[in-house]
């Protein structure tokens, strides 16, 4: 006979992996739940990260936009009194305030202090100091220049864009040899010469114009520098009437000391009433040689300048051109400063702006001999020597003097 079993029977166990039916309700309704509150708290964390506003870790440098320099303050701005009254009590204190784009731009642009300065500077100049730039306009009227130290006619000429010649015409004679501080100028609106009118000449403009080798007397009467309106070529102007002659051409000017001349015309004495001056001495004459071969020649003869200019350094000796007594020796007031002069028969040579001599008056030189050295004294504007050939006291182009060498 079978033993039947002794063991209680309990509560029915369900298996994890039962199907769904077979769960209980309540177990059901949990798992539904837990479900959804997840999906609920993926949909709120995701809309949090959308929504979240930005950090306060300061960000990348922005991209500098070239902007116009605001017209205010380029500080930052700061509150105000009034602005911070407005903040409650106990309330957190704000954050500082930030520069803008723009106004790091503007800083960037301002330029070092210095730099301000000098702008600042140049602004108070010209608002102080206005001027009117004009441009540059061809002259047609005399104009007048106060000579300066340092400055000589060919200078003169040359930063007007004139000839040497057209200076020398158009002012007193003394002017090319001893130019002084002060002195006023002449200067015409282009190259040519100057006429001083005297009545008592009886020259119409038709014979200026023929006396300056103008073929057209016209060319004085329309000069605008003249202010000759609606006259004839046979017109009389007033004494001391001043014309200017375009492109008129004016006779060699002598600009020199006086002389003592013999009855033959030869030249004994040079500026008799210097206390350089040798006194009357006759004869000489040889032969003509260089007078500085280890020169340079950097001026020829020409209307109002009646010798050449030889450039060399200072102390380079000067030999003389011909042989004949020393007429003059020291010092000379009419722009050659230390001077020598020697005659030679109806010839005189002037050796000038020496800076020191080697002769003096009682002496008769040879051709070739040293007679003083190179130098600036005087009317000069570097160490060279003036050298003139006068035959009769007429200046003659030592350049043309066969011999001489230049």
């Amino acid at each position: 006979m079978r033993r039947r079993s002794s063991t209680v029977a309990g509560p029915a166990r369900v298996s994890p992996y039962a199907r769904a039916g077979s769960l209980p309700r309540w177990r059901r309704g949990c798992g539904c739940l837990c479900l959804f509150a997840s999906f609920a708290l993926t949909i709120a964390a995701v809309f949090m990260v959308i929504t979240a506003p930005p950090s306060a870790e300061p960000a990348a440098p922005a991209q500098t936009v070239e902007v116009a320099a605001p017209t205010a303050s380029l500080l930052p701005a700061t509150r105000s009194a009034a602005s911070a009254s407005d903040v409650p009590a106990g309330a957190p204190e704000a954050a500082l305030p930030t520069i803008s784009a723009q106004q790091i731009t503007a800083l960037l642009a301002t330029p070092p202090l210095q730099q301000v300065d000098s702008l600042l500077m140049r602004a108070d100049s010209l608002r102080y100091e206005p001027f009117t730039i004009i441009p540059n306009r061809s002259r047609t009227k005399m104009t007048v220049y106060v000579a300066r130290q340092g400055d000589t006619i060919a200078a003169i000429a040359g930063r007007y864009g004139l000839t040497s010649e057209t200076i020398a015409w158009c002012n007193d004679h003394r002017l090319a040899q001893w130019l002084r501080p002060g002195d006023v100028v002449n200067i015409p609106p282009a190259d040519g010469a100057c006429h001083t009118v005297l009545r008592t000449q009886g020259l119409d403009i038709a014979d200026i114009a023929e006396q300056y080798g103008i073929d057209d007397p016209y060319a004085i009467i329309e000069a605008p520098a003249n202010d000759l309106a609606a006259v004839t070529p046979d017109f009389l102007a007033p004494s001391n009437t001043f014309l200017f002659i375009p492109g008129g051409e004016g006779a060699v000017i002598t600009w020199n000391a006086p002389v003592q001349q013999d009855s033959a015309g030869n030249v004994v004495a040079f500026d008799p009433s210097s206390p350089f001056s040798c006194g009357a001495r006759s004869g000489g004459g040889a032969y003509w040689s260089n007078p500085l071969p280890n020169g340079t020649f950097v001026r020829g003869f020409y209307a109002g300048h009646s010798g050449i200019d030889i450039a060399a350094a200072t102390g380079t000796p000067i030999y003389a051109a011909n042989s004949g007594p020393v007429l003059y020796a020291g010092w000379n007031n009419w722009g050659y400063g230390n001077t020598v002069v020697i005659g030679h028969g109806p010839y005189s040579t002037l050796y000038g702006h020496m800076s020191s001599r080697n002769v003096g008056c009682g002496q008769t030189v040879v051709v070739g001999q040293v007679i003083g050295f190179v130098g600036s004294t005087g009317n000069s504007s570097g160490p060279h020597l003036h050298f003139e050939i006068r035959y009769l006291n007429q200046p003659a182009d030592p350049s043309a003097t066969t011999g001489i060498g230049w």
